[in-house]
């Protein structure tokens, strides 16, 4: 069986690929769900249209985060994660004006802060676990919103 060491991004490339982690396909499909769902309107909300183009962008960064920890790319990592806890302090990320919105938006950036760090240190397995914690948050703020329509 040939070395992961010798993947590249040719024979990583699918996601039927049997060497890719069933774990990795697991959050590709959640940040991709979680990143499809456009938010809800509140009082002095930003447009739907504009919140739906903001969370493609921040869909964007998800998926460079989770290229990255397939190719053990650290760089491609850190940027993305860097780009995903600015994304938390952008206007159009504030659909709602709750104490518990900002509480998690606040606990999404220190999850993406976590990634960044880990990235930075090099360090793959505590990138991929603070990645899922990234996943995580956002599947929960998602939900959070959602139900508060």
């Amino acid at each position: 069986m040939p070395s992961c060491k010798r993947a590249t991004t040719k024979t990583w490339g699918s996601v039927t690929d049997p060497r890719l982690p069933l774990a990795v396909v697991a959050l590709a499909v959640v940040v991709v769900t979680a990143g499809a769902i456009a938010g809800a309107t509140a009082n002095a909300a930003p447009k739907p249209d504009q919140v739906a183009a903001f969370m493609r962008a921040k869909l964007g960064h998800a998926n460079h985060v989770l290229e990255g920890l397939a190719i053990a790319d650290y760089e491609m990592i850190e940027r993305a994660a860097q780009e995903l806890s600015l994304a938390s302090l952008d206007s159009n990320w504030q659909v709602l004006q709750t104490e518990d919105y900002v509480r998690q938006s606040a606990e999404f950036r220190r999850a993406s802060d976590a990634l960044k760090k880990a990235a930075q240190e090099k360090n793959l397995d505590g990138a991929a676990l603070a990645w899922v914690d990234v996943t995580l948050k956002c599947v929960q703020c998602h939900k959070y919103v959602r139900d508060a329509e």
